[in-house]
């Protein structure tokens, strides 16, 4: 890698300022809108950052103004910063203004840090009010010659007690927002403690070590040191003797509160405080104390973890593309705006439904597999359910036959009984043909829910166009029923319309073969038959046996269209139903749609007809969120991926 230390530097500030502008601040990512960040690959925790934590009053703010040169942070009583500030520092050359900017306010230029420190304060109250905080930063870009290149974010103190108009949960809620910024991996720890305390009960190390147990990627800053108690100083642990970190201590002094009230500029302070070091026993010739020394020990910390993460942020920024790019294109890419692109969006869905519809009805189990099942088994199981041992018991075969002959008595064979008692068998069949075909409108209609559902992904990207495909097939389903509901009680009426002659004389040559035997029995036998002759009123066996054969030869007869109807009405019902309905659930809209086309060709009906699509395509609001929060990430990463491939 041919980077020095300020092109690493440089690569990574850029960066972090693209993901600042994209909206990118990995803390759940707020600038993309409602929540459609969230789980978005974020290179901004790809980056190596430096967060600043540390107690109420531990000085953190004043570390931040020193490394900067001025005074740019509100000051007060209590928690003062109640928003995280992502601080980006840019060193510019001497040629270039001085001026910071906000993401809040982008075109805005602020030359003047007390301008700056007064807009965080406003920035905050505006988006807060008095007493509660936040985890959404405030993001803040110094452009100056006399800044370093990093960037740090600046998190609310920890305190330990709410006071007076605070939240009781506040004491919580600040050490879950310290603990969100610096539990990533690539998150630098800035851990501030004051001198004037003791090391052991500082919050910072108690937070870091709880992220970072091996102190990989922690750094102490010990404040204070000032005014320490006399006859006391932090010898031992700025020489990492005493609450030793793995990367150490820094020393610094800020400002005290009074020399912040008579205006003492930080340059002054600078001195002030190199002076303070080299006049005083214990810190004089240690290399690691003063504002100088914190900010060659943050750059040099920085650009080594940068180049060793270099390799992981490449293969980041890769891996995110290729992931948002398919995101994308299941959501169905970027927005139509003409009404040719939406035309063709409905057309294309429409197809792709019916695609897939017929291939599920091509399918075996929850496709046409299931289909058969009604057919092999419903439709059966459907007709031997029916009441037909009462239609041909004695008693029902000897009551219609003594009603069909009236008051004239039948010569030698009731034919009117025989017509009578078969219409009452076939009659019986059409429940169980109605049956079967509304037992295969309801499969169809799930296999149309399910491709509407589950097939066509990107039907779910547009609520009315999805409710309009459901709508229309199964409008389109409810019609074929209809029809094939029709045609089944039609060939069950036929049945009963015309009796076929040759049947019975069949039937009578084949009892003339037989000894003059009933070709079939009738269903009642034994007790049940005796009970059923008692009841009937039959005075002889001569009669009952004339009955029986009645009542068998009707049952036979009734028996065959039952076989003939068990296989036309699956017929029908393919034919009707799961045919027709191959390639026309969608007829209706397609109609519409192109009728509306065609209107379109003239201005009177355009606006009408971009309006009707429009609708059609109409987003739901958390996928067009989405789908805005994809591009714009995906935007980021590959800007990110020029950038590292320029700088390399």
């Amino acid at each position: 890698m041919s980077l020095g230390e300020t092109g690493l530097l440089k690569l990574v500030n850029k960066l972090q300022a693209s993901c600042t502008l994209l909206g990118d601040t990995g803390s759940g990512d707020s600038a993309d809108g409602a929540g459609g960040g969230v789980d978005l690959p974020s290179l901004w925790e790809a980056l190596p950052s430096i967060v600043v934590v540390g107690g109420q009053s531990s000085g953190k703010s004043s570390v931040l103004e020193a490394v900067v040169g001025h005074d740019f942070l509100p000051r007060g009583s209590g928690i003062v910063t109640r928003r995280p500030l992502l601080l980006q520092l840019i060193q510019t050359t001497s040629a270039e203004e001085e001026y910071g900017t906000f993401l809040h306010k982008k075109n805005q230029k602020f030359h003047d840090y007390e301008q700056i420190r007064r807009e965080i304060d406003a920035e905050t109250h505006r988006s807060l009010g008095k007493y509660s905080i936040s985890s959404d930063p405030i993001n803040l870009t110094i452009r100056s010659p006399s800044v370093p290149n990093l960037t740090l974010v600046d998190l609310p103190g920890l305190t330990k007690v709410a006071v007076e108009g605070q939240p009781a949960s506040i004491v919580r809620d600040i050490e879950n927002m310290a603990r969100q910024f610096i539990q990533g991996k690539n998150a630098i720890i800035l851990a501030v403690t004051p001198a004037n305390a003791d090391a052991a009960t500082s919050d910072a190390l108690r937070l870091a070590k709880e992220v970072d147990p091996a102190g990989e990627r922690t750094i102490g800053v010990l404040t204070k040191l000032d005014i320490m108690d006399r006859g006391t100083d932090a010898h031992l642990i700025l020489t990492n003797r005493n609450a030793t970190l793995k990367h150490g201590w820094i020393g610094i002094v800020n400002r005290s509160q009074a020399d912040i009230d008579g205006k003492k500029n930080l340059a002054s302070a600078r001195r002030a405080e190199m002076e303070f070091f080299t006049s005083h026993p214990a810190y004089r010739g240690l290399h690691n104390v003063g504002t100088p020394a914190l900010s060659k020990k943050l750059s040099t910390f920085l650009e080594k973890t940068i180049r060793d993460q270099i390799p992981h942020i490449q293969n980041f920024v890769l891996e995110g593309i290729q992931a948002l790019q398919a995101e994308l294109r299941s959501l169905g890419g970027p927005a139509m705006a003409s009404r040719g692109e939406m035309l063709h969006m409905v057309l294309t869905l429409c197809r792709e439904f019916d695609r897939a519809y017929e291939t599920l009805l091509d399918r075996g189990k929850n496709g046409g597999e299931s289909i058969l099942g009604v057919f092999e088994s419903g439709l059966k199981d459907s007709i031997h359910k029916q009441n037909f041992k009462g239609i041909f018991s004695l008693a029902n075969v000897a009551t219609t036959i003594n009603e069909a002959d009236g008051y004239q008595p039948h010569l030698i064979a009731p034919e009117m009984g025989y017509r009578r008692l078969i219409e009452q068998g076939l009659g019986l069949l059409r429940a169980p043909c109605e049956r079967c075909v509304d037992d295969i409108h309801q499969l169809l209609c799930g296999m149309v829910q399910r491709v509407v559902g589950e097939s066509v992904p990107m039907l779910n990207s547009f609520r009315v166009l999805k409710a309009e495909v459901l709508s229309a097939s199964l409008n389109m389903l409810d019609k074929l029923k209809e029809e094939a509901k029709a045609m089944v009680v039609t060939m069950v009426e036929m049945e009963k319309s015309y009796l076929t002659a040759e049947f019975f004389r069949n039937l009578e040559a084949t009892e003339a073969a037989a000894g003059g035997a009933p070709a079939a029995a009738a269903a009642p036998a034994g007790e049940a038959a005796q009970s059923s002759s008692t009841a009937a009123g039959i005075s002889s066996d001569f009669e009952e046996k004339h009955l029986r054969r009645i009542g068998a030869h009707c049952s036979a007869y009734v028996k065959s269209v039952v076989m003939q109807m068990r296989q036309t009405v699956p017929k029908a019902c393919v034919y009707c139903q799961v045919q027709a309905s191959r390639g026309s659930l969608l007829e209706a809209l397609t109609t519409k749609v192109a009728s509306a086309a065609v209107d379109s060709v003239s201005s009177i009906h355009s606006n009408k007809e971009k309006d009707y699509l429009a609708r059609l395509l109409e987003e739901d609001e958390s996928v067009a969120r989405r789908r805005d929060a994809c591009a714009r990430r995906l935007e980021l990463l590959n800007k990110a991926r020029d950038d590292i491939a320029a700088a390399l």
